[in-house]
């Protein structure tokens, strides 16, 4: 089948590709990428620690065993919602070298609790929610490298754009989720990881020299507000809460005109390291929804992304 002619070019990717005009596009697991261009490095969501999180989640209850069973030995220490988080610099330095921007799409902690220390860092600017700049100033970063969103804005930088746009959470739990609350301006740092609460959630629209690219952090998002963006790169929310939706798949594509290429985001194991086997879940959500979409529409190019590897369009 098609997608396993891509996997197969896609693995075989071990170098960043340097082409003038190029957009490259560097999946770091969860909703985690980096872009980048000839004149600019951005993040979306850089989750690198992925930290062992064990006990029970919105989602599922993971155990030390189930870890264990992937047939790796994942010699880390435990964490639990109720413990501190603590972001592994050693893990991060070795695979984040440098930032213009990070974008985040809310504040679960798989999504920003890596970015205090990445924009420390690099001097990268944080572009999110609410809940997001009070987290980046409880970890002293200046105001000058944070700016707060809330959906709607369409900023010009020097060698991009970027239109924020209003979306939604995926629906959890048999769709019981729902949390409303925000990192507040008197949370005390470290946090805990359950006080790592969504904070809202967007998704971005980014219009490159070369490519328009739009990004999802989680299997949700508002119709009305991705109708007519028609981009390029569409990085797809893929995990399996995207059933809980309404013909999630055709509202997906249809609204964004069926785009070019589409790239499953968010289906990974992030509970394990980088190097640790991903088989089960891509044969249990990436690969059923290229399965999926492959149904629906026969001229979209589906790239199934693998860890620390480099795409180039």
């Amino acid at each position: 089948m098609r997608y396993i002619i891509l996997l197969l070019l896609i693995f075989g990717c071990k170098e960043k590709p340097s082409l003038k005009d190029s957009i490259n596009l560097t999946y770091y697991g969860a909703a985690g990428w980096e872009i980048n261009d000839e004149n600019t490095t951005v993040l979306l969501d850089p989750y690198i620690s992925r930290i062992k999180l064990v006990g029970s989640s919105t989602t599922a209850t993971v155990t030390s065993s189930d870890i264990q069973n992937l047939g790796q030995t994942d010699d880390r220490p435990s964490y639990n919602r109720e413990d501190f988080y603590v972001t592994d610099t050693v893990v991060v330095d070795k695979y984040i070298k440098k930032a213009d921007y990070i974008f985040v799409h809310h504040t679960h902690f798989d999504h920003a609790a890596d970015v205090p220390y990445i924009a420390k860092k690099t001097g990268a600017v944080v572009i999110g929610t609410e809940s997001m700049a009070n987290l980046l100033k409880a970890h002293g970063i200046p105001g000058n490298q944070i700016i707060t969103v809330k959906g709607g804005e369409d900023y010009q930088f020097e060698h991009f754009s970027v239109k924020v746009i209003p979306s939604l959470h995926s629906a959890l739990r048999n769709k019981l989720y729902f949390n409303s609350g925000i990192i507040s301006a008197d949370h005390k740092i470290p946090l805990k990881i359950k006080d790592y609460v969504e904070g809202n959630s967007l998704m971005f629209y980014f219009r490159f020299k070369s490519k328009n690219i739009l990004t999802m952090g989680s299997m949700n998002f508002i119709e009305d507000n991705i109708k007519g963006l028609e981009p390029n790169i569409l990085l797809a929310g893929s995990a399996n809460s995207r059933k809980n939706m309404y013909k999630y798949n055709e509202r997906l594509l249809s609204s964004t005109g069926y785009p070019e290429i589409i790239i499953p985001t968010h289906w990974d194991n992030f509970r394990v390291p980088y190097g640790f086997s991903q088989d089960k879940d891509i044969k249990s959500k990436a690969l059923p929804f290229i399965q999926e979409v492959e149904k629906l529409n026969i001229r979209s190019k589906i790239i199934l992304p693998k860890h620390l590897e480099t795409l180039s369009f």
